[in-house]
């Protein structure tokens, strides 16, 4: 899947992302630089509201739902948690999603 197809795949998968508390999703890496090979998978940053309590079985439902509607391995951080150093490092390759 290419990068125009996986955009198009994730704004679809929207309302069940933001049912389970994502607000907004990112996508960076090969695919949003239009690079990825047969192996690659998709890497993918979220936020999520302030007040929403969101543990380890919802990131595990998340990325089930990411790879089921995309059909590749994904590879998912949450933005609050990532390092200065690795945001400023993604930050030329991100694709707001939603």
């Amino acid at each position: 899947m290419g990068r125009d197809e996986t955009i198009q795949a994730l704004r679809r998968l929207a309302p069940v992302l933001a049912a389970r508390g994502v607000e907004h999703l990112y996508l960076f890496g090969s695919v949003a630089r239009n690079r990825a090979g047969e192996a690659s998978d998709v890497d993918l940053a979220f936020d999520v509201a302030p007040d929403t309590v969101f543990d380890a079985f919802d990131m595990g439902g998340v990325v089930m739902d990411l790879m089921g509607a995309l059909g590749q391995r994904v590879d998912l951080v949450e933005r609050r948690s990532m390092s200065p150093e690795f945001a400023a490092r993604i930050a030329p390759d991100i694709v707001r999603i939603f």
